[in-house]
């Protein structure tokens, strides 16, 4: 029997789908993961995830929409501290935490998505696009604060800034993935933080 998707046990089975996917496509990729795949790993009927998702697109965009809704605020949860150099600290740990739980397996979906389909498909690229201004939105305001509240230079391009952090924290994730070593991540995300202190104390 199928559950529409704005029931209790529907929302709950959508969203067994969509982490189950997810981490499919994580892992094997886009193109490599057919829909007998995510059926096999969820363990659902065929006609039951078709009524949740008509294509596999449906189903990656889908996905992608609900991991920028987790992962977006499992970041700004975690913007915490009395100044905002340490809020930004507290992103960085939080995303350097988020990768090792799964000990590097699987890397970012948003970057994973952006290299193999955003060249080929315009509503990816679109959707991560928008994503990953987000996340550069959530430091840019950070960095703004700091410089306003002196703990910047006047003259710090907050905007290239939190794009830079964005990109080594992307850059990061890569290595590590490739090495399953978190030493290399987390000395990225230590060097950022060096960064941003010694900036603070110029500033």
């Amino acid at each position: 029997m199928k559950e529409a998707a704005t029931t209790p046990r529907g929302s709950k089975t959508r969203a067994h789908v969509l982490k189950t996917a997810m981490e499919l496509f994580n892992v094997r990729g886009y193109h490599a993961t057919s829909m007998a795949d995510i059926i096999a790993a969820c363990g659902v009927q065929k006609g039951n995830l078709y009524f949740y998702f008509r294509s596999k697109e449906d189903l990656a965009l889908a996905l992608v929409e609900y991991a920028r809704t987790e992962y977006l605020a499992y970041l700004r949860a975690h913007a915490t501290g009395e100044t905002a150099i340490e809020r930004i600290h507290g992103v960085l740990d939080a995303v350097f935490a988020f990768h090792d739980r799964k000990k590097f397996v699987g890397g970012c979906i948003f970057g994973n998505m952006a290299l193999e389909m955003g060249d080929v498909n315009p509503q990816f690229r679109s959707l991560v696009r928008e994503i990953i201004q987000e996340w550069i939105d959530l430091l840019h305001r950070l960095l703004e604060q700091a410089r306003a509240d002196g703990e910047l230079a006047r003259e710090t391009d907050a905007s290239r800034l939190a794009r830079h952090v964005v990109a080594c924290l992307e850059g990061g994730v890569m290595i590590s993935r490739l090495t399953k070593d978190r030493s290399d991540m987390l000395g990225c995300v230590e060097s950022l933080k060096a960064m941003l202190t010694r900036m603070s104390e110029d500033g």
